[in-house]
């Protein structure tokens, strides 16, 4: 036996959940916006950044770095400079930019051009930059300074 000093609910609430299993798994998940469909906006966009445009060296897949210098200059030079370097995240401390945010924190630099951070004064662009431009924008910070 498995478990020989377990109580005998204990077993037979595994061996219920166990005989269950293969029909959970086999179950469709739900059509996007669909009632069962519970992911949020942010939780499918974070998704999208980590199971499909991030390596597993942290690098962005696939961005188009000559469009993603295009849209920075077009989108975010205004605030964060030519160079990324107009904003320190990190005053008082050792200079943080845009560029060591996006190569040391993907996922807070994703987050924050999507959804923006009101705190900060960054706008949300998710309504603003389409999906693929964002992609190179995020891969272009990265070779930023």
């Amino acid at each position: 036996m498995l478990l020989p000093h377990a109580p005998k609910a204990v077993l037979l609430a595994i061996a219920i959940l166990l005989a269950g299993a293969p029909a959970c798994l086999a179950q469709q998940k739900p059509a996007p916006g669909s009632e069962g469909d519970t992911l949020t906006v942010e939780d499918k966009r974070m998704a999208y950044l980590v199971y499909k445009l991030l390596g597993k060296d942290g690098i962005i897949k696939n961005a188009d770095l000559k469009n993603g210098a295009k849209q920075f200059y077009q989108n975010c030079r205004a605030c964060h400079g030519d160079d990324g370097r107009r904003t320190n995240f990190n005053p008082g401390g050792i200079p943080e930019y845009i560029g060591i945010r996006a190569r040391n924190d993907m996922p807070t630099f994703w987050y924050q051009m999507n959804f923006g951070d009101e705190e900060r004064g960054m706008e949300a662009y998710i309504n603003e930059i389409d999906l693929d431009d964002m992609r190179d924008i995020a891969g272009y910070a990265q070779t930023l300074p």
